[in-house]
């Protein structure tokens, strides 16, 4: 039995492992605080107090954490318990600081792929972008065919596939404020905001996004599908990569006030579509 390591088990990292349980690998668990890993025991999914413990046997390693340090520091606390054929596969959303852990990886000897993901690993159905040499990729497609329907092969080299996931998100931030701004029209206008998902379903101007945070929009559930906490740490990455690029940020300037300022007035932790609130306020 083929056998993957997931290494930081919040909502992505433990559907991750789930899924690829359910595909037939042996799954090892770690998270940084234990007692979020141990629901996944339950799923045939074995935990481990250390990430260097949960590697060890791994042909495959996902790694799942929040952000560039997180990862850095589990890069150097797993290389030297890796099998030397193991895979590296690191999805999370870290910009340009993607730089400093392709070169820690090579330092460390780690064949490391750059995979950020567009989805929810919940609902199965991922996109992953995939940079890295051949061979790595080659090992690693047990484990890419176990968590996407589609893969982008970006590019030979780690780097160029957290880059695209940058964009990915910019679009992404951007539809959810545009959804969330026509939602606190209707709303001042006195009309439902249903009218607004029937009145462009189906037309060129439908999203399936919309759909997807639709019942967020209309406040029918609080589920947290991504955090606004977690948009400004990947807006911060967006635009310092926009102004090394030479792109201008005037849009990503105003979507990141957007999303703090739900930040500061306590939404930090709920859905994305929690912007509504702010924009509410504003029309009133």
């Amino acid at each position: 039995m083929r056998t993957a390591a997931v290494l930081g088990t919040g909502d992505a990292g433990s559907a991750m492992a789930r899924r690829l349980r359910e595909h037939g690998l042996a799954v090892r668990a770690w998270n940084r605080t234990e007692s979020r890993a141990r629901p996944l025991t339950g799923h045939g999914v074995a935990v481990f107090p250390t990430a260097a413990e949960a590697v060890r046997t791994a042909e495959f390693v996902l790694v799942t954490v929040f952000d560039a340090a997180a990862v850095l520091e589990v890069l150097r606390e797993i290389a030297p318990a890796l099998d030397a054929k193991a895979v590296v596969l690191q999805s999370a959303t870290v910009g340009a600081d993607i730089d400093e852990i392709v070169q820690t990886a090579e330092q460390l000897g780690v064949a490391l792929l750059d995979a950020p993901f567009l989805g929810n690993p919940k609902q199965g159905g991922l996109t992953l972008m995939v940079a890295g040499a051949a061979e790595p990729k080659r090992l690693a497609s047990p484990v890419l065919e176990a968590l996407a329907s589609t893969v982008v092969d970006v590019a030979d080299r780690p780097g160029d596939a957290s880059l695209l996931k940058l964009a990915c998100n910019t679009w992404l931030f951007g539809l959810n404020a545009m959804a969330a701004q026509a939602a606190a029209l209707t709303e001042a206008f006195g009309l439902d905001f249903r009218l607004f998902l029937d009145a462009v379903a189906g037309s060129k101007a439908d999203s399936p996004y919309l759909h997807y945070r639709a019942a967020q929009l209309t406040g029918e559930t609080d589920e947290v599908l991504s955090p606004v906490r977690a948009a400004i740490k990947d807006l911060a990455h967006i635009r310092a990569a926009a102004t090394s690029a030479g792109a201008p940020d005037l849009l990503l300037d105003r979507l990141a006030r957007l999303y703090t300022q739900a930040a500061d007035n306590g939404l930090g932790d709920h859905d994305l579509a929690a912007i509504r609130v702010v924009l509410g306020k504003q029309a009133a």
